[in-house]
């Protein structure tokens, strides 16, 4: 492996790993801390069928979003996965590499702009 490519496998790990970082520290903030003593009271006794109805749509909601983070982090371990395999940070369309300030913006990417903007039917933005 040559040096630029190691500097720029070290670069994306810590990007995916303060990334990861970041979203659990989100989920069990808003798990924790929010969902627990914001709405703890009401959970406790709803006073008519709308306050009920109030307090799933907020359990609802707070299962979606805690759904939505899993995913992700679960993405995030593939794309950990992906750079001790070497492959991460390449595009699975053209096999070329996808540029470190792509990837800073969107860390999850499978694809180039250039790709991307294919599959979206659109020109590339430079």
């Amino acid at each position: 492996m040559t040096a630029n490519k190691k500097t720029r496998q070290e670069k994306l790990k810590k990007l995916l790993m303060d990334k990861k970082r970041k979203m659990w520290n989100e989920l069990r903030n808003e798990i924790f801390n929010k969902l627990g003593r914001e709405y703890n009271k009401q959970f406790d006794s709803p006073q008519d069928l709308e306050e009920q109805s109030l307090i799933d749509l907020i359990e609802d909601t707070g299962l979606a979003i805690a759904d939505m983070r899993r995913e992700e982090l679960t993405k995030t371990d593939e794309a950990i996965t992906k750079l001790e395999d070497g492959t991460y940070g390449i595009c699975e369309d053209c096999s070329t590499e996808i540029d470190e300030a792509r990837l800073k913006v969107v860390p999850l990417t499978p694809c180039c702009v250039t790709c991307q903007a294919k599959k979206e039917g659109k020109k590339p933005t430079l």
